[in-house]
């Protein structure tokens, strides 16, 4: 019995001390970076950047691997059902992880169950234009004219519950004003719609807007971030413009398999935090309209998320959006 009782005894430390010894030696072999979005998007683009700079860190090749489709759905997908030792990483996004789940009742993933959030890397703000023949040149006079042509002002975006316009609908909710949203299948009819003045107001990610903005073809009321973008100075935050704490931001974030062994999630973490930390990214994308973010540790990574359940699973029930 003696004996019996020693060796399960033996047994159970070497169950807790193998996985330390193995996360102790992550990683050596590749690593995979699932991108849920198609080549050539900024999601793509900053998660190429980011895999280089990992690779770099970590002395092993991080391959990206595009899994596009579904709202970023069948990427997550892949990684959630992915062995959990630190070697399949998603770059999820806010829809990701927030609207997906309050959107679609069948998701083939539950963002709480199925992930450990690594880190949030990156804020993505949304600029509202409208076209040169509107006559409101700030938000103040957008909502002046709102409130004295009930129902007569309409916004395009790149689809329904899409992150822009629901952004939209958020900033008519503070106003106290009427929006119609028209949408439009993609990013590009629906601002070619604004220009054409077929609708007065876009919502749209700052990347896809500063083209247009510099030719002259729409004109900047604020964005959506809490500071002033470098890549337009000039054009005020909603705060600033009158509606104070205002905030409508999409997100890129980082995310391992649940069962992710802690020692490997925490190595993760500092080598993405250093590289946040040393600025490469940052002046890579925020002239782009990207923003890049101070590192964070688990506990403020966590009331990220919570903060941004808060902001955007209310507004979608109250509008009573679903995508099924």
């Amino acid at each position: 019995m003696r004996l019996h009782s020693f060796v399960y005894a033996l047994a159970a430390a070497c169950a807790l001390v193998l996985p330390f010894k193995a996360s102790a030696q992550y990683p050596d072999h590749p690593l995979r970076l699932v991108v849920p979005y198609p080549p050539g998007a900024t999601n793509d683009l900053l998660g190429r950047a980011f895999a280089e700079q990992l690779s770099r860190e970590f002395g092993q090749p991080v391959i990206v691997e595009n899994r596009g489709g579904a709202g970023t759905a069948i990427g997550a997908q892949a990684v959630a059902t992915a062995r959990p030792d630190g070697y399949t990483m998603l770059l999820g996004t806010g829809t990701t992880f927030v609207l997906n789940p309050s959107l679609q009742r069948n998701l083939p993933y539950d963002p709480v169950r199925d992930f450990t959030m690594v880190s949030i890397m990156a804020e993505v703000p949304v600029v509202f234009v409208v076209n040169t023949q509107f006559p409101a040149r700030s938000l103040a006079e957008l909502v002046s004219y709102a409130r004295s042509h009930p129902g007569r002002v309409n916004f395009s975006s790149s689809g329904i519950a899409t992150s822009l316009h629901l952004a939209g609908e958020m900033f008519a909710k503070a106003a106290g004003i009427q929006l119609v949203h028209v949408p439009y299948p993609g990013s590009a009819a629906a601002m070619l719609s604004v220009i054409g003045g077929d609708v007065q107001m876009m919502s749209e990610v700052i990347s896809g807007a500063v083209p247009n903005i510099q030719a002259g073809r729409v004109v900047p009321l604020a964005v959506t971030s809490e500071a002033r973008v470098s890549v337009l100075p000039d054009v005020p935050t909603v705060a600033e413009s009158g509606f104070p704490d205002f905030q409508a931001l999409g997100w890129y974030g980082l995310a391992l398999p649940r069962a992710t062994p802690a020692p490997v999630v925490g190595r993760l973490r500092e080598a993405t935090n250093r590289i946040l930390a040393q600025g490469e990214l940052r002046a890579r994308f925020e002239p782009t309209g990207l923003l890049l973010l101070p590192p964070r540790e688990g506990a403020a990574v966590d009331a990220y998320m919570d903060r941004d359940r808060e902001r955007w699973v209310p507004l979608v029930r109250a509008l009573n959006l679903s995508m099924e």
